[in-house]
């Protein structure tokens, strides 16, 4: 099922895209130094690569007639999902993690900061291809689908960070710190990008919600955003595809 759904999208058109994207982005940080270059990349992809991922795999996912007769072959349900979900995003995978290594080479960053874009890159596109396949099984419509994706993409990549800082304000007399610790806890992209910021050995550039994850979190380093970032992603994709399995019955 992989190497099917794997031409499927590497056929898109649209799937080069993401080869593009990130030398793109990489144009607005030239001359700017390693570390603005290597988090403003990363800041750009949360903004550009998620709807990317959405458009491109849930028509895939979500299609009740396609896997209407996929499934007629001799494959489970939660196997034949995750095969799937698995082709996707190695066919994302193919075109971005080469355009992430145009962008770091435009912008001469260094062996380490490569790496950590490379690294960063994979797990952001991890997270989204994961929540795409959740959604996906849980709707088994592409409009549906689509549309929760994208209120999500708008909510934890664009409202989050002034939802989470008026939070923390409002709740600062009142005894419900756990509640904000969970709401830090739900955004693995956010706490990726303070680990990637705590590394480049200049605090003033985390912002409050890096002050907040300090304070709540302790020290978050890039390994431990990084593992976060993909373990979460892996495990939207698992329940996706336990989630379809069990639609299947």
């Amino acid at each position: 099922m992989s190497p099917l759904f794997f031409k499927e999208i590497t056929r898109n058109p649209w799937t080069f895209g993401l080869f593009l994207l990130p030398f793109l982005l990489a144009l607005g940080f030239l001359g700017r130094g390693e570390g603005v270059g290597l988090v403003g990349l990363y800041s750009g992809l949360l903004l550009l690569l998620p709807p990317l991922v959405l458009a491109l795999g849930v028509p895939l996912l979500a299609s009740r007639e396609e896997w209407a007769f996929l499934l007629g072959l001799s494959l489970g349900a939660f196997r034949g999902f995750g095969q799937g979900v698995l082709g996707i995003f190695l066919g994302l995978g193919l075109p971005l993690m080469p355009g992430l290594l145009l962008g770091a080479g435009f912008l001469g960053l260094s062996g380490k900061a490569a790496l950590w874009l490379l690294l960063s890159g994979l797990g952001l596109l991890a997270f989204w291809v994961g929540l795409a396949a959740l959604l996906s099984a849980l709707t088994l419509e592409e409009k549906r689908a689509l549309g929760l994706g994208f209120g999500l993409f708008g909510l934890l990549n664009i409202l989050y960070g002034p939802l989470v800082v008026a939070l923390s304000v409002r709740l600062k007399d009142y005894p419900l710190e756990g509640l904000l610790t969970l709401a830090l806890l739900l955004n693995p992209q956010e706490i990726h990008r303070v680990g990637l910021l705590a590394s480049l050995k200049a605090p003033v550039l985390t912002g409050p919600l890096g002050y907040l994850v300090a304070e709540r979190l302790g020290e978050v380093g890039p390994w431990l955003g990084f593992l976060y970032l993909a373990l979460s992603g892996l495990v939207l994709a698992l329940l996706g595809a336990l989630v379809f399995a069990r639609r299947d019955r």
